[in-house]
This record gives structure tokens, sequence and C-alpha cells, in this order.
């Protein structure tokens, strides 16, 4: 008798402690200390390949505002795989594949408008977003309108952000360094977005600027030599003299 009131005792202590997980419906979160945190385990960016250099990029069906030239097959005529920056060389389109869905600029009208800061590529299916340069994790986290975001610090006042992101590598964090091309995260359409795609802003000094127009290479024109004003071209015809009539 005495045994058996023992055990009901016991399990009614038992039963007390976990009824605050069974009425709330939560687990208690497991707190690790720094000892004994376990490593971080493998994640599809460990194993995922590095960034495509894309030779050309194509603008979107559902062409949107401020692109720039776009050639009869489409093509952003503009376009250099390279942002040619104070850090160094930047990917142009740091993402596994996209198009060209919003340029950088003022949208709307003189009336009712607002400034687009950066750079939008778009791909429903998503894909991967990479590391643009060698830099330091700024941010790695859920940031307002643009959603989970990136932001890297490549030196020189060079710094990219990349907006919208549907997850971000979770071993990521802020002051790690990053490799250019590394891959980091996945396009999405968190934070202010309608639509699968990266927003992609660069930053030099402070200010912001255009990622498909600044920092490309010089424009190669092949054209005939101007004529020099200052070299003069003799006009005057020598004229010989007739031979000397030795006849007489």
């Amino acid at each position: 008798m005495v045994r058996n009131l023992s055990i009901l005792l016991a399990a009614s202590a038992l039963a007390g402690c976990v009824t605050p997980e069974a009425e709330y419906g939560y687990r208690a979160p497991v707190v690790y200390s720094p000892s004994t945190r376990p490593p971080p385990g493998p994640t599809i960016y460990d194993t995922a390949a590095r960034a495509p250099l894309h030779s050309q990029l194509f603008a979107c069906r559902n062409r949107g505002s401020n692109l720039g030239e776009i050639g009869m097959d489409g093509e952003a005529l503009l376009y250099a795989p390279y942002i040619d920056t104070p850090a160094g060389p930047l990917l142009r389109m740091p993402v596994e594949t996209g198009c060209l869905s919003s340029g950088f600029g003022w949208r709307g009208s003189l009336e009712g408008g607002r400034a687009h800061n950066g750079l939008d590529l778009a791909n429903p299916d998503g894909g991967f977003i990479y590391a643009a340069g060698d830099g330091y994790i700024r941010r790695a986290e859920y940031f307002g309108g643009y959603g989970n975001t990136i932001e890297i610090d490549h030196g020189n006042g060079v710094i990219t952000r990349y907006g919208h992101l549907s997850e971000i590598n979770p071993n990521l964090r802020r002051g790690d360094f990053i490799a250019a091309g590394t891959p980091m995260a996945r396009m999405g359409m968190t934070g202010n977005a309608t639509g699968v795609h990266l927003h992609y802003e660069v930053y030099i000094s402070d200010l912001l600027v255009d990622p498909l127009h600044y920092g490309r290479p010089p424009t190669m024109v092949s054209a005939p030599a101007p004529a020099d004003p200052y070299v003069t071209t003799p006009t005057d015809t020598l004229v010989t003299p007739p031979p000397e009539d030795t006849s007489y």
C-alpha cells in the first residue's frame, strides 16, 4: 500500500513538470553553454557550386522601368560581367540565373513615384545568391521592407546589399569573411516584394550607384584618326626645268 502510494506521488510530481508544454503547446528550448554547443552542421551552401559568370543579361518579358538600352534580342546592351570599384571587381549579376526586371532610378511620374535604389534580378524558380566580391558580413538578418537581407563590406567604402531573400545560410554571422562567388542565400520575395527576385544595391563612399551602369569598362570605338590641323601638306608642284639645248 505504501509502495503504491509512493508511485502515485512520484507520477503526480512528473506530471506537474510537463504541464506547461502540454498546456501551451511548446517545448522548452535547450540552452547550450559555449563549451557544449554543437558545431554547425553542413548545409546546401557547403556543397553548392560557386557563382557562374554571366556573359549577358536579358530583360524579363514583363519589363519594368529604367532598364537602359535593350537590344533586338532583349539583351542589356550596356551590361558587363564585372563592376569596377575601389575595392576591386564585383559581380554585376550575383545570381544563379535571372533576368532584368527593374533598373536603378525613379519609378513613376514626377507627380507620383519613388526612387528605386538598386537592380532587380528575377527568377520565379529562385536560385542561389552569391557574394559579389571578397568582404565581411555586415548584416545577415530580416531588415524591414528588404526582408531577409545580407550586407557585405568590401573595403574602401564599397558595400553591397542583397534583399528579399527566401533564406540565408544559417551559419553566416556578422563579421564573417566571405569570398567572392560564395553561395550565401536563396532568391525570394520576403519584405515588400511582389515576385521572386533579388534586389541588389551597391554603395560607393556612402552613395548609391547604378549596379547596371556604374564601373563599366570604357567603350572602344574604331574610327579613322582625325586630321591634325597643325600638320600642313605641301601643295606646291615642283617644276623640272627643260634640258639645256646644246645643238648650236
